[in-house]
Formats: structure tokens, sequence, C-alpha cells
């Protein structure tokens, strides 16, 4: 093999690698199963909270619009997002009460990704997803 052709299998390999490591990331910041156009709100108790990298999630308890109980799973911010706005995992009890806005699911399933949580006097506001907001369809994440 000569120089030209191991320099063209180098830069082969480097491409392949490149694109191997950038496909999570870019998954990883994909708000596609959201509606990102919608904002509701929410208040209820918290079910359950797992905190954990790279997103923290939450199950809500909360009454529907009929009346009946009902629970919605959420994808949240993580857990150095809350942390940088005062938030620590002693913070999220079951049955703690909380309010929410949240973007919806895209097909309409009950929950969504978290916008803002108020609980406690104190409120978390999920950078990630206003950026995901302001970004018009098709173009790049910001960060």
């Amino acid at each position: 093999m000569g120089y030209r052709s191991f320099a063209r299998f180098q830069g082969l390999v480097a491409l392949a690698v490149a694109a191997i490591v950038a496909a999570p990331a870019s998954a990883h910041h994909s708000f596609n199963a959201y509606d990102m156009s919608r904002t509701l709100s929410a208040s209820g108790t918290i079910k359950e909270f797992r905190w954990g990298a790279p997103h923290s999630s939450m199950v809500l308890a909360y009454v529907d619009e009929g009346g009946k109980p009902a629970e919605m799973s959420l994808v949240t911010g993580s857990p150095l997002a809350f942390y940088k706005q005062g938030f620590a995992p002693r913070d999220f009890h079951a049955g703690e009460k909380v309010a929410i806005t949240f973007h919806p699911t895209a097909n309409g399933a009950a929950g969504g990704v978290l916008a803002s949580l108020t609980m406690n006097g104190k409120t978390y506001q999920d950078a990630e997803a206003a950026a995901a907001v302001s970004t018009p369809p098709g173009a790049p994440p910001q960060k």
C-alpha cells in the first residue's frame, strides 16, 4: 500500500469514527417525539422521580379534565441542570405537590418533556427544552 492509499484509508477511518461518535449525540438532543410548538400546564403530586443521567424523569399523578385520577411520564433535565438551579435529589419525594409546564408527546400519549417545574417556592426552567422551542425545524440544536 502506497503513501496516498494509506493516507486515504486513514481519512476514511477518521470519518467513520467521527460519524459513529456524533450519532448518539445528535439522537440524545432530539425532541422529535414531542410537540415543541405547544406548552401545556398541569399540577399534581410526584408519584416517582428518577434522578439520573443523561436526563432525569418523573411520573406525575394528577386529575384529568374529566375529574378522574391520571398519570403522565415526563422526561426532565439533567441532574447538573437541576443542581445549577438549586435542586438536589433529596428535594423530590413521592407525594410532593408540583406545578409544571411541559411540551406534550407528538403521538398524543399522556406526558411529554418538562419545560418548568415549581415546588416549595422554587422553580426549575429547562434551558435545553427552551432552546429546542426556539430552533426552527431542521436546524441544528442551539448550544
